[in-house]
């Protein structure tokens, strides 16, 4: 008789285990990149709460944008111009490889300080920035120093961002889908379509956007599918809340940042 009530209970948690597999939501994170501009950038508050939003520094509506963000609830980062290979325009206070480390640091925290609120750090271009480990090592410091988080936009597939964070303990993820290179509908979908599949088979993906009107009229369009196809729309924020809670207690996260596809 014991024997059978132990079978039973065993049965009865690996049924629960299996539905709970079954039945649990992948999470997708979306940050759109590159606010601060134009005007019509805030269109973007149109769209969920969980939508993270990345300002630039030192442009006309960062710090508006960022302050009506934090009194709506939403994540704030900031979107922190690097040099490309290509030598693109970086806008204000951007990053080069060719700063002394003083340099990197002092113009990080003057671009910090314009977007209030920010929470996390994400490059803006840095296909040349991120590839270099000694820069991208005296980036990391600061930011652990702030207490932020720092997202990879992964523009180079040499970028040493995700390899440094981890060495120096600073909470990292990899953007993993790029959704509008391209601003077509059949372009967003198929970003859109191959976020899904990413998400169903890693249990998570990270996303990046722009506030282009035909971005946000996509995902105005199409987000609120989302949680009965099986995902959870979920803020940077979210994601890194368990990791930012382990680091307070001064114990070591074992957990593995997002694999890229």
């Amino acid at each position: 008789m014991r024997l059978r009530l132990i079978i039973t209970s065993l049965l009865c948690v690996l049924s629960g285990l299996l539905c709970h597999a079954a039945t649990a939501k992948s999470d997708i994170i979306i940050i759109l990149d590159d606010l601060g501009y134009r005007p019509s950038d805030v269109a973007a508050f149109s769209l969920p709460k969980e939508i993270t939003f990345s300002i630039l520094p030192q442009t006309p509506l960062a710090s508006d944008i960022a302050k009506r963000a934090e009194q709506e609830g939403r994540a704030v980062m900031l979107h922190m111009p690097m040099q490309s290979q290509k030598d693109l325009n970086m806008g204000p206070l951007g990053l080069s490889t060719d700063m002394y480390a003083g340099a990197i640091t002092h113009t990080l925290r003057r671009a910090i300080k314009s977007v209030p609120n920010a929470i996390g750090v994400n490059n803006h271009m840095g296909s040349a920035f991120t590839g270099q480990e000694e820069a991208m090592e005296t980036l990391m410091k600061e930011i652990k120093r702030q207490g932020l988080f720092f997202v990879d936009s992964r523009t180079t597939v040499l970028t040493k961002g995700e390899q440094v964070a981890s060495r120096l303990g600073v909470p990292s993820v990899s953007r993993q889908v790029f959704l509008d290179h391209e601003l077509s509908d059949e372009f967003l979908l198929r970003q859109f379509n191959r976020m899904k599949r990413i998400a169903k088979k890693k249990g998570q993906v990270v996303v990046i956007g722009h506030p282009h009107p035909q971005t946000i009229a996509f995902l105005q369009k199409h987000l609120p599918a989302l949680e009965s196809e099986g995902f959870n729309l979920i803020s940077v924020a979210d994601y890194f809340a368990p990791s930012q809670a382990l680091a307070a207690t001064g114990l070591p996260d074992l957990s593995a940042s997002a694999p890229n596809e």
